[in-house]
């Protein structure tokens, strides 16, 4: 008798042991990487954050089949090789069902046809066409240059009233140099003189030369596109050579961060950014956001915080829609399908279009008394 109790005692223990491990689900193996250290950490390090955050909520609120994410996470470090190693690293080593990131351009277009050989999804930040162009496993967050620099190009021209300016880019990058061509067919087109075009290189630390031409040559306007803290260093020394203080700087996303403030102090007040996000939004997902953010990592989250949260949701959604069961395949698929995805970038909605071109409204700041402020 006490053997047979002891008996249906262990039974259901390893019934109850077994259907609480079904109901656990199973992990979602995800590669996690941004440029954490070396001239984009600035961006890499809060998108890095913002990703892990996504993922870690839709860990607590509950994917389908009881499933988890499991991160393995990365620092390509701006790197071309670096990028490329990792993602073999994800898929060979980690056998990860997704990649997440990295965070410009030239990583995305040196990873994503590794990520297409190997055929696992990735999802990356850079603003180039080309990551899309590499295969049907690359997809990407951010919007096209074309789209983005628009509302740029239009607060130049209809608020500023700017009628000659100085572009200066870093060639180095594709996303850079994307964003300095885009704008200058906008302001082209609106008859806006371009006085004077200059590239340079994100190496480079002393701008003596380059800084005294461009503040001696008349302007309404300077535009840079460059590693946050490169503008901010270029401004500074721009500055220094005797610029007339009415010349308003301007500038893409990059400069959305904190550390362009940061490093750049009094000489980028009043500067204008066009963002992907701000955190002044006062949708209900992103004040969530903004909280939970600032509980975590003790910052109000910065441009490029809310893109790596923002793209977090878009992957969350993906495989949210791959069902109990999800693999390789079937994310990308869902990535392929998704669209009208609400999330916090711009207007609140990720779209795409024809092409899997996202686009989701620009936001239009101006740096004052160190702080991001919107533009009304």
């Amino acid at each position: 008798m006490h053997m047979q109790r002891r008996a249906a005692v262990t039974g259901a223990l390893l019934l109850a042991t077994g259907g609480l491990a079904f109901g656990q689900g199973k992990d979602i193996p995800v590669g996690v990487f941004n440029a954490m250290t070396g001239t984009y950490a600035f961006g890499g390090v809060p998108i890095q954050n913002g990703m892990k955050q996504a993922l870690e909520e839709a860990n607590a609120q509950g994917l389908p089949g009881g499933n988890k994410f499991k991160v393995f996470e990365g620092d390509t470090a701006g790197d071309k090789g670096q990028t490329i190693n990792l993602v073999n690293q994800f898929v060979k080593r980690d056998n990860v069902m997704l990649i997440l990131g990295p965070t410009i351009s030239g990583e995305a277009l040196a990873g994503a046809p590794v990520a297409n050989d190997l055929k696992v999804p990735i999802l990356a930040i850079g603003s180039s066409p080309g990551i899309l162009a590499t295969g049907p496993w690359a997809f990407k967050i951010q919007a096209t240059p074309v789209d983005i620099m628009g509302f740029l190009g239009k607060l130049a021209v209809e608020k500023l009233g700017v009628s000659r300016i100085i572009l200066l880019h870093d060639q180095s990058n594709d996303g850079y140099v994307g964003q300095k061509t885009a704008l200058a067919d906008y302001l082209t087109k609106a008859g806006v003189k371009i006085v004077a075009d200059e590239k340079f290189v994100s190496s480079e630390s002393n701008f003596l030369a380059l800084a005294t031409k461009m503040a001696t040559t008349p302007a309404d306007a300077i535009f840079i596109a460059a590693p946050a803290e490169v503008t901010a260093n270029l401004i500074l020394q721009i500055r220094q050579a005797g610029l007339d203080s009415k010349v308003k700087f301007i500038g893409p996303s990059t400069l959305g961060s904190l550390g362009f403030i940061k490093a750049g102090g009094k000489a980028v007040e009043g500067t204008y950014v066009v963002s992907d996000y701000s955190p002044n939004s006062p949708a209900p997902m992103n004040q969530a956001f903004v909280k939970a953010y600032q509980a975590k990592y003790k910052a109000v989250p910065d441009n490029w915080a809310g893109m790596g949260y923002a793209l977090g949701q878009v992957a969350v959604q993906a495989v949210k829609n791959a069902g109990p069961a999800p693999d390789r395949t079937k994310i990308r698929d869902e990535l392929a399908k998704l669209n009208q995805v609400p999330m916090v970038l711009g207007n609140g909605m990720w779209s795409v279009d024809a092409g899997r071109n996202p686009s989701y409204g620009g936001v239009l700041l101006q740096v004052k008394d160190g702080n991001f402020i919107a533009v009304q």
